[in-house]
């Protein structure tokens, strides 16, 4: 027997569970963050016990009250049995209570030994499916107190291990609560990872507990399921905290799971303690005074077994009254869970047949046939002639394949031409019109033609036609000479109702040759139907208030030559563009005072060398221009080159010297509103005025000129 036993232990890798958190379908220790279906009630029963080999304590005994050394057997048995049951009241809401017994084998000298209850715990868990493979949930328990303190030597749980050492094997003997948080991450047929994290609160203590665990379930829908979790339950404290980790539980646990029939589970698996893998001494130790009625038994043991074993049976009976497909019977006892909304059902869910024809009503075409009748495999009465009428209200039975029948079965003829509505091609047949096997009338357009010949059959009264019952059209546009107002059209061209060519703009010009098909109503055009610009400078000559304008020659909206500086001469003309306001000028435009030009000034200013350092004679120019913005409002833009740079430091030298010259003329009163600057490297780019790149220094431009360039 001994043996046997020895052989169960080594093939279930086995486990102890001893943190009070609660259970699932899916974990040993670590439960899922999922709840089951609302209505289902949850029932699991497990037994577990400690079987490394060891005594109860660390040193193989006890010290009595009397300071007597008791030594303890080694062959001590040690186990729990646990009751487990919950109810889903709804779909993401699980109530449940956890029942757990107690047993202690023979302890030496003691009434210790034997059965005993331990604490009852109340628990409710709710869950939240955040999307398909994440969950998350929330549980929290309450802990009674009703477990036996007359029995037991080892400590079910770290709490019931008091801060003065004092404690009973079976109760803390004062209630507690925890919160937990769970977390879930279902990779459906191959993968669930479980986890939790809480805490748990001593009432008379006032101490608390870490909870935590993690575990993953290795192909979960499988008949069998691997499982390896850790978990534990550490005191919060914040001194001696290592100490109080490795006297606390904490356990490894390979487990495996067999998914029976009917929604049962049989779950064996394993608990490896911390001090499997790390030997036990007096510091690691948890000191235990355990009171035994009027005696305290004082000895030191490991938080959790090094080795232990377990065995649980589980099994979810549905309760649930849910109708998913609302016909009245609920889904546990419903044999046909997807019935059609409305569908008539028996008592086990699935479609009936109302009208008794032998067709049930999920697939009978004809739901309400009169008792009695024959009908066909579509649960319809029989049409032996195919007309759309049944036999039974069939008047005529024997109406020919095809023909239009009315509610009765006989054929129906709208016009009375004696041809059915499907036949009748010309169903609007004045009555007493003769007519052919089509129902159309023998000469429909009554042009003299009978509809065999005529191959123009719907020529309107009164039209002169040719022998083919056709009208007569001279020209071949396909507006009958009678209607034909220009009889003489072109072949090929395009006429409108009248017959005559088609002017869509009515600029005078027929379609076929208008080149401009959009022109205006009333503008002039040319031959080929386009607006006329005789001066080509991009204003037709009706908008062209200025219509001799010199080719190429900057214009306004109007047609005008620009004058950019206001001096007189239109900027084609002007060979000195940026003349100051006021100025007398000569017939080319330009100033006869060359100090009244910008661009006279614009020469004076030279920079030395690579630099943007003026030479002195530059001040003079600039002050001229100072004076001149004072006198006038103008507007003027900065413009530099740096030709003497190399080709890496134009930009910058030229943006600079722009900027130099832009803070000179702010500093002597300039507002920057009537100011711009910028540089362009080696070159100055051209102008309206000045077609070609320049390699002038310093230009400068009015607003009106740099309104002109924006436009062009």
């Amino acid at each position: 027997m001994k043996k046997l036993f020895a052989a169960l232990c080594l093939l279930t890798i086995p486990a102890l569970a001893q943190v009070g958190i609660v259970k699932s379908t899916s974990g040993i220790h670590v439960p899922s963050a999922k709840t089951n279906p609302q209505g289902n009630l949850y029932i699991s029963g497990s037994f577990e016990m400690a079987s490394d080999g060891n005594t109860l304590s660390l040193n193989d005994g006890y010290t009595d009250s009397k300071g007597n050394f008791v030594t303890l057997n080694n062959n001590t048995p040690s186990n729990d049995e646990t009751f487990f049951m919950s109810f889903a009241v709804l779909d993401n809401l699980e109530l449940g209570f956890t029942l757990p017994f107690h047993y202690e084998g023979y302890i030496n000298n003691t009434d210790l030994d034997g059965i005993g209850l331990g604490d009852l715990q109340l628990s409710a868990k709710g869950s939240i499916p955040v999307n398909e493979w994440f969950y998350l949930g929330g549980s929290a328990e309450i802990l009674i107190p009703t477990g036996s303190t007359e029995k037991g030597f080892r400590p079910r749980h770290r709490w019931y291990v008091k801060n003065d050492n004092s404690a009973y094997a079976f109760t803390a003997n004062n209630g507690a609560t925890d919160l937990v948080i769970h977390y879930t991450f279902d990779l459906k047929r191959y993968l669930v990872l479980n986890g939790y994290t809480g805490v748990l609160n001593d009432f008379q203590a006032k101490d608390k507990y870490l909870l935590w665990g993690v575990g993953v379930n290795i192909f979960p829908e499988k008949t069998a399921t691997l499982i390896f979790e850790a978990s534990g339950e550490t005191p919060l404290r914040s001194t001696h905290w290592m100490e109080h980790f490795l006297n606390s539980p904490f356990k490894l646990t390979p487990g495996l799971r067999l998914n029976l029939p009917g929604q049962t589970y049989l779950t064996l698996s394993g608990d490896i303690g911390f001090h499997y893998f790390k030997d036990l001494d007096e510091e690691d130790a948890l000191q235990v005074n355990l009171k035994s009625g009027k005696e305290n038994l004082q000895y030191p043991m490991a938080g959790s077994p090094e080795l232990g074993i377990a065995i649980s049976l589980s099994k979810v009976i549905d309760l649930s009254w849910g109708d998913d497909d609302h016909d009245g019977v609920i889904d546990r006892k419903d044999m046909c869970p997807n019935t059609m909304k409305g569908q008539a059902v028996n008592p086990r869910g699935c479609p009936v047949d109302e009208d008794l024809d032998g067709v049930l009503n999920i697939v009978d075409l004809c739901p309400a046939t009169p008792i009695g009748l024959e009908v066909d495999y579509n649960g319809c009465p029989l049409d032996h002639d195919n007309d759309g009428v049944a036999d039974y209200l069939d008047r005529c039975p024997n109406t020919a394949e095809g023909f239009a029948v009315d509610s009765t079965g006989c054929m129906l003829d709208t016009d009375g031409d004696g041809i059915d509505d499907n036949n009748d091609k010309c169903n609007e047949t004045p009555h007493g019109e003769p007519v052919g096997n089509d129902g159309c009338p023998l000469d429909q357009d009554h042009d003299g033609i009978t509809n065999d010949l005529d191959q123009c059959p719907d020529t309107p009264e009164g039209i002169s036609i040719d022998k083919r019952g056709c009208p007569l059209d001279f020209d071949g546009d396909g507006v009958p000479d009678d209607l034909d107002k220009c009889p003489n059209s072109k072949l090929g061209e395009t006429v409108g109702e009248s017959g005559c060519p088609l002017d869509s703009d009515k600029d005078g010009v027929p379609d076929t040759r208008d080149e401009c098909a959009d022109t205006p109503e009333g503008v002039t055009v040319n031959i080929n139907g386009c607006r006329i610009d005789q001066d080509g400078d991009g204003i037709f000559d009706e908008d062209d208030k200025c219509p001799g304008t010199p080719e190429g020659a900057p214009i306004d909206s109007l047609g005008c030559p620009l004058d950019s500086d206001d001096d007189g001469v239109a900027d084609w003309a002007d060979q000195c563009p940026g003349t100051q306001a006021g100025a007398f000028i000569d017939v080319s435009g330009c100033p006869t005072n060359p100090r009244q030009n910008f661009n006279i000034f614009a020469k004076q200013i030279r920079f030395k060398g690579q630099d943007t350092v003026l030479y002195n004679s530059s001040y003079t120019a600039l002050n001229d221009i100072v004076y001149h913005m004072r006198q006038y409002p103008v507007n003027l833009e900065i413009q530099c080159s740096a030709s003497d740079a190399s080709g890496e430091n134009a930009s910058r030298i030229s943006n600079e010297r722009a900027e130099f010259i832009y803070n000179y003329l702010v500093k002597k009163g300039i507002s920057k509103d009537r100011l711009k600057f910028q540089g362009f490297g080696k070159k100055l780019p051209p102008t309206q005025t000045q077609k070609n790149d320049s390699a002038d220094a310093v230009r400068f431009i009015p607003s009106r000129q740099l309104e002109l360039d924006k436009k062009h």
